[in-house]
């Protein structure tokens, strides 16, 4: 069986022929940053110091030509089938949370907007013996559903807090319905009050860092909101004193959902407050919105990202254009977290990682 060296703690695991190099380091609770785990985003990158792997195709945005060159690989698409040794960076503050399996009921389908649902779900069984679910906010899960005998599955964020999850059994996530959408078509046939969905996870590495001292600016897109209200939340609940500030974008004035709840932090949190971007000005907008694409009113109101950290959600599109732009602007990158969530792959890419 291949041997990996994981450097620098130095931990050796052994790994089956031709095994996924993240799935590895997954199942041996390995801290390492990933999200899209089909080689589109780079947030698993690590060095390999000897040995050689395959790499499955992948965006060439993700890994550069002048980083393979220099050692550079994607754990998500490397295959390992010799011994090899490899070094992970910036994962001093990584937390790994097991991954689970739960059983949930759902309690409501709330409609935010024309098309956006909230989903509410009430674990009703958790594997590890029914260990309390525990997860990082800005994480997200897999929700499962069968139909016919065939097995759909979706990534979505998680908008509840931690705090909802190990104490009150609660999960929420919000979906946009779309009429091709193989999972959110379901919502209220398939997926109604009463029916059960299995739900896997945590999953994801842009989640809040609690031992950070400096400002924290939460940025989300449409759906990109949830995981951002989850940070947010959670960094005012644990006492954060420095400023909380969440850029919230949309398209138009009806796509705008989650006012009150900010409009409660704000009015509870003296360090709290949000901004709202419209790519496209209307005559329902809310009297606080900004008739201005996010990145344009998140560069017009940060200049200096000094000491920040920046959490990041959305399409994959202003995830990659925003992220492109804070590292341009002297964000470190250790500092930059961010989660792009991208279309289902065909079967060979999108097999578990």
């Amino acid at each position: 069986m291949p041997r990996v060296l994981v450097l620098p703690a130095g931990t050796e695991l052994l790994a089956d022929p031709k095994d996924n190099l993240l799935k590895l380091l997954r199942r041996h609770q390995v801290p390492i940053r990933y999200s899209c785990k089909s080689g589109e985003c780079g947030s698993c990158k690590c060095v390999l110091e000897s040995g050689r792997v395959e790499l499955k195709s992948y965006d060439p945005k993700a890994l550069p030509d002048k980083q393979r060159q220099d050692g550079i690989i994607l754990a998500c698409r490397a295959i390992v089938d010799e011994d090899i040794t490899i070094r992970l960076t910036d994962s001093d503050d990584l937390i790994v949370h097991p991954e689970r399996k739960l059983l949930c009921r759902v309690v409501a389908l709330q409609a935010l907007t024309h098309d956006i649902v909230a989903l509410r779900l009430h674990i009703e069984y958790a594997d590890m013996g029914g260990v309390p679910f525990t997860f990082s906010a800005g994480q997200y899960a897999q929700i499962v559903v069968d139909v016919g005998g065939q097995e759909i599955a979706r990534d979505f964020s998680m908008a509840s807090t931690p705090v909802d999850a190990e104490y009150d059994d609660l999960l929420e996530f919000h979906i946009r319905r779309t009429p091709t959408g193989a999972l959110s078509s379901l919502l209220g046939t398939v997926i109604r009050p009463g029916s059960q969905v299995l739900v896997r996870g945590p999953m994801g590495t842009s989640y809040f860092r609690p031992r950070h001292d400096g400002p924290l600016y939460a940025v989300g897109g449409g759906t990109g909101l949830a995981p951002m209200l989850s940070v947010v939340q959670t960094a005012l609940d644990n006492g954060k004193l420095e400023p909380v500030v969440l850029f919230a974008g949309f398209r138009h004035g009806g796509d705008v959902y989650g006012l009150e709840r900010l409009e409660q932090l704000r009015r509870e949190h003296r360090n709290f407050r949000y901004v709202v971007a419209l790519d496209e000005p209307g005559a329902d907008d809310p009297p606080q919105a900004i008739a201005r694409p996010l990145g344009a009113v998140l560069f017009e109101q940060v200049s200096d990202f000094s000491g920040a950290k920046v959490y990041l959600a959305g399409p994959p599109a202003m995830v990659e254009s925003l992220s492109a732009s804070l590292l341009q602007r002297g964000l470190a990158e250790r500092d930059l977290h961010a989660d792009a969530f991208y279309p289902p792959l065909p079967a060979e890419a999108a097999a578990p990682a």
